[in-house]
């Protein structure tokens, strides 16, 4: 009997390890122990991609184990045991919270906990307020300023004519500033979704072009509509479309030379439709074309904002596209033009995107 029960017993505290095993290695944190002497009695997988090392290969000693002085401090104050709480290190490049505390009889066990990914949005949270307070306070100043001098009562008309336009124009581009953020508040929370329908490629974009028609006859700016015979409807919501290719004709018409051309082509990528604007504007370099879906970003700040540019038009774009499925990208040669593409999947379409492009 005392046997069964030892066995019983025994059976009970391998399944009790298991468990507790299998907890620790399904763990998002890494976990390390180590014995008195700081050798690596275990680490869970989180650890161990952390640090860098393969399932099956030998860790160093735990004293070893980190290049980081204040990883390596901590390190000696837990083994010597004292406890240890959210030292901020610098692994490779990755943030990491660690936390240690001493067994019980000898050794040490130590957590770690990637922040990476949390300080970089939190330094996107920085770059956000600091931008949004930028844009909005030029031209707060500007209308603050002309405004003292309107109170003047020695203006002539024709300054305080001028005078009067400047502050319009500026409370004007708060507004769509506060627009374009209010928008883009309203899509990236996920309160926004398409109504998808078919729609014909060519009336909406003819009704997009409606508004910059006049200022490009001004400039003797053209646009050119090449619909493809099985594109020439796409899957989409018309008003985010409207929007979509509003921006970018914006985009385009800021860049584009007096004289110069627009192309809108729509034509069948795999399952879906893909709707091109195309300038031969002055083109973007290389390394600012990863990042004009960028909020804020501008490859030619003091232009962008003479013109009335928010920096947020392609980052709405992005936002846009990608709520119906699809995906947008650009391709820019530096005086030869840019060309930006979105892409829709079809109605009831439930393949992937086409080979070698990501959602992200």
């Amino acid at each position: 009997r005392m046997h069964g029960d030892l066995g019983a017993r025994a059976l009970e505290l391998q399944y009790e390890r298991a468990g507790g095993d299998a907890i620790v290695d399904t763990m998002v944190e890494g976990v390390i122990a180590s014995d008195q002497r700081g050798r690596i009695i275990t680490a869970n997988p989180a650890a161990r991609r952390l640090l860098g090392y393969a399932a099956d290969a030998a860790m160093p000693d735990l004293r070893t184990l980190f290049r980081a002085k204040a990883a390596r401090d901590a390190v000696s104050l837990v083994l010597a045991g004292h406890e240890v709480h959210d030292c901020e290190v610098d692994l490779d490049g990755r943030v990491v919270s660690l936390n240690a505390r001493p067994l019980p009889r000898n050794g040490a066990v130590l957590v770690l906990h990637d922040l990476t990914d949390v300080r970089r949005l939190e330094a996107v949270r920085r770059d956000f307020v600091a931008n949004v307070s930028h844009e909005l306070k030029t031209p707060l100043t500007s209308i603050a300023g002309y405004a003292d001098t309107l109170m003047d009562s020695n203006i002539d008309g024709e300054t305080r004519q001028r005078f009067l336009t400047t502050i319009v124009n500026n409370a004007r581009r708060m507004q769509r500033l506060v627009d374009d953020l209010l928008d883009l508040s309203r899509i990236e929370s996920g309160r926004w979704t398409p109504r998808v329908e078919m729609v014909a490629v060519a009336v909406l974009v003819g009704e997009a072009w409606d508004a910059f028609r006049d200022s490009a006859r001004a400039r003797s700016v053209e646009l050119e509509i090449l619909v493809a015979p099985d594109a020439a409807q796409v899957a989409v919501d018309p008003v985010a479309f409207r929007q979509v290719v509003s921006n970018l004709f914006e985009n385009a018409q800021r860049y584009v030379p007096e004289g110069g051309r627009i192309v809108c082509r729509s034509e069948r990528v795999g399952d879906g439709v893909e709707v091109s604007i195309e300038d031969n504007g002055c083109g973007i370099a290389g390394e600012h074309l990863s990042r004009i879906f960028e909020r804020f970003y501008r490859v030619d700040p003091a232009r962008s904002r003479d013109e009335g540019g928010t920096g947020l038009g392609l980052a709405i774009v992005r936002h846009l596209v990608e709520a119906h499925g699809g995906y947008v990208d650009a391709e820019s040669e530096l005086q030869r033009g840019t060309v930006i593409r979105c892409w829709f999947p079809d109605a009831r379409s439930e393949t992937a995107l086409p080979e070698g492009v990501s959602r992200t």
